[in-house]
């Protein structure tokens, strides 16, 4: 009964891909038309996004294909971005929609669209997929990690600010690093409001690090640039020791939190 169900399923698998194969074929034909072989790089990356959305909608054991169908699809989306959206003439910072309405331009912030619509998108697969499961709550941290890049992102081209001077030969970390860190506290701080229910009560201790390398990263300023190293290192000793003095054992006959799906 199993090796029949198996088979049924394969033929699916086979179906659909062939079917896919002949949309996505006739679409890249239709558009090159317009936009020529700029749509071949987009048509492939949406081709093989189908094609792991299709194995991860045929049985819940495959919902591990979410991730590379949610990557696969981000960059296609990334790659027409800068295809529908072109580069204004007047200047290289903006772009201007000619899609629907060829004459109507809206001018908008390179910066301000491509590395934010990117790390968004990302952190909507990664969520999307931790939905889906309690076992999959681990995916909270790079849905948290691509968020924080992402706000980050927003914030240096929405809010005006001075920017760091540049020691030469030291890594220069922006004005809103402190959001950066402050992104990443909330997330593991998120996964340990969630401990009675996920074995994340470890989570506390990155939230903890994280949040004091915000709070530092405040006070040093533009010095962070020259401490970082050095900050990290207290911070992440201080984090250890805070773990060994005060983790706990499981006292006897006390469960683990169980994950069900």
């Amino acid at each position: 009964m199993n090796t029949q169900n198996n088979k049924i399923q394969k033929s699916k698998i086979i179906i659909i891909f062939l079917v896919m194969v002949f949309i996505l074929a006739g679409g890249s034909l239709l558009a090159a038309t317009r936009y020529r072989d700029e749509v071949v790089a987009p048509a492939l990356m949406f081709f093989f996004a189908l094609c792991f959305s299709a194995i991860a909608a045929l049985s819940r054991k495959n919902q591990w294909a979410i991730l590379p169908a949610g990557l696969f699809a981000t960059i296609g989306l990334v790659v027409t971005h800068g295809i529908l959206i072109l580069q204004s003439e007047a200047t290289g910072d903006f772009y201007r929609f000619q899609v629907l309405i060829p004459k109507m331009e809206i001018p908008v912030s390179r910066s301000e669209v491509t590395g934010l619509t990117f790390m968004l998108l990302l952190a909507a697969t990664f969520l999307g997929f931790a939905i889906l499961s309690k076992k999959h709550w681990w995916a909270i941290i790079p849905t948290g990690t691509f968020a924080s890049i992402g706000l980050v992102i927003a914030l240096e081209n929405l809010i005006p600010h001075e920017e760091y001077p540049q020691i030469q030969g030291m890594l220069t970390w922006g004005f809103y690093t402190w959001a950066l860190f402050l992104g990443l506290a909330t997330t593991f701080g998120i996964l340990w409001l969630l401990r009675k229910t996920l074995p994340t009560n470890w989570t506390k201790y990155p939230a903890v690090g994280f949040l004091a390398m915000a709070v530092l990263s405040i006070i040093e300023g533009a010095r962070f640039s020259e401490y970082w190293l050095v900050t990290t290192l207290l911070v992440t000793g201080v984090t250890l020791l805070l773990a060994v003095l005060t983790g706990k054992k499981p006292a006897t006959g006390q469960l683990v939190p169980r994950i069900n799906a």
